[in-house]
């Protein structure tokens, strides 16, 4: 642990030092409360600052607030050393921030306890840090893992329902179109039949890809849907610029050229889409455009498949 004395009194630091090594102690000094303030900023390891009140520069009041204002300061723990004729400063350094005050003469015995104090302290609240951003990276890591989908690295359900949810308010008070797509991987359980559930698995992360491929705009969003079906949310979007992106997709699908012998139309692995476009208003809810969608979709599927139907 650090000890860091600030004053320019000889007679002080050169008592303390030697003393303050003897048990353990890694020993700083700093002249005065700025140059104390500066080497703080450096180092972001827990230190403990015996802070003289009679050092130059800043009153020990006025260095204590800053030392517990600035985020990179706060990990210091702060004991005067007060002169028995300097109540009155000690205690503005402790309503500033200061943890505690020892008395000068110093008593070694007493300052021992007050640093073993100290440390046990710091090394808690060291501690709680290093828990407290290893759980904050662990949340964020589970937040972004809950908002993709494990098998294909796209946006999941969970994620493409709440951005529904947002664009839809979005688009209710900027009185503008809102388009869905929905399409679903045509034959997909003979397909899983023939050649297996890995080469299904497979076969979903190549179309995620593609759909992703095709999307052109930042704010669009492409998710899995559930099992083989996906969405594509289009903000601000048109019921023309949707099937264009449809159609685009289903031909990007298409080109990829992946074999499935299962497949009664067209010994290739196809997609239908279903596309679906309203401008919100109050007398309307965003599963009323998933349910367009979703019927649009369904007349592709009786249309032939390897199509893509608008409503």
């Amino acid at each position: 642990m650090k000890v860091m004395i600030v004053g320019d009194e000889a007679t002080t630091r050169a008592m303390l030092e030697p003393t303050l090594k003897k048990w353990g102690y890694e020993v700083a000094g700093a002249a005065g409360g700025e140059q104390a303030l500066e080497a703080l900023r450096t180092d972001s390891r827990p230190v403990i600052v015996l802070l003289d009140l009679v050092a130059p520069g800043p009153q020990s009041h006025d260095i204590c607030a800053r030392l517990k204002k600035e985020k990179n300061l706060n990990k210091a723990y702060v004991i005067l050393l007060s002169p028995e004729n300097c109540a009155d400063e000690s205690i503005r350094g402790l309503e500033a921030g200061a943890d505690d005050h020892v008395a000068k003469p110093v008593d070694p015995a007493m300052l021992r306890s007050r640093l073993a104090v100290a440390r046990r302290i710091l090394e808690c609240q060291h501690t709680l840090d290093t828990l407290t951003r290893e759980l904050q990276a662990k949340n964020q890591e589970l937040t972004r893992l809950g908002s993709l989908d494990g098998l294909t690295g796209i946006d999941s359900r969970a994620r493409f329902d709440a951005r529904l949810g947002e664009e839809w308010r979005r688009a209710l008070r900027d009185e503008t179109p809102l388009s869905l797509i929905i399409l679903d991987l045509d034959f997909f359980k003979a397909y899983n039949e023939t050649y297996g559930h890995q080469a299904g698995d497979e076969c979903l992360k190549k179309i995620a890809l593609t759909i992703s491929a095709t999307i052109a705009r930042a704010g669009d969003l492409a998710a899995r849907h559930g099992g083989e079906e996906f969405a594509v949310l289009l903000p601000n979007t048109d019921s023309l610029g949707a099937l264009v992106v449809a159609e685009a997709i289903r031909v990007a699908v298409a080109t990829l050229g992946i074999e499935h012998k299962a497949s009664s139309i067209h010994r290739c692995l196809t997609v239908s889409a279903g596309t679906a476009t309203i401008v919100p208003d109050e007398l309307t809810t965003p599963a009323a455009l998933v349910a367009k969608a979703d019927q649009a979709l369904y007349h592709a599927k009786q249309a032939g498949r390897n199509i893509v139907r608008q409503l």
